[in-house]
């Protein structure tokens, strides 16, 4: 098993890509917001996550440095993470 087949490939859902092409969103937030896309694709059981209100495969995150949180969901049987939403702060 190589590295790349430990990662789990993030999928923006069209929220998602919507609230990241805003040119109101700060480039700060999308950059940390981009970091942390990177962090969930090499473990999307994050120690900071925690189950979202719709409960387990569901989590939720806080951007690290501030500005909002991120929601997404594990699909196990696809080898796959999709990022729901982001709430911006």
């Amino acid at each position: 098993m190589s590295d790349e087949d430990e990662l789990w490939p993030v999928i923006p859902s069209e929220a998602v890509e919507d609230a990241l092409a805003d040119p109101a969103l700060p480039v700060e937030l999308f950059s940390r917001v981009v970091a942390l896309t990177v962090a969930i694709a090499e473990n999307p059981w994050l120690e900071s996550s925690r189950p979202a209100a719709q409960g387990d495969p569901w989590r939720t995150l806080p951007i690290p440095g501030g500005g909002g949180i991120v929601e997404y969901w594990i699909d196990a049987e696809h080898h796959q993470v999709v990022l729901t939403r982001i709430f911006p702060f």
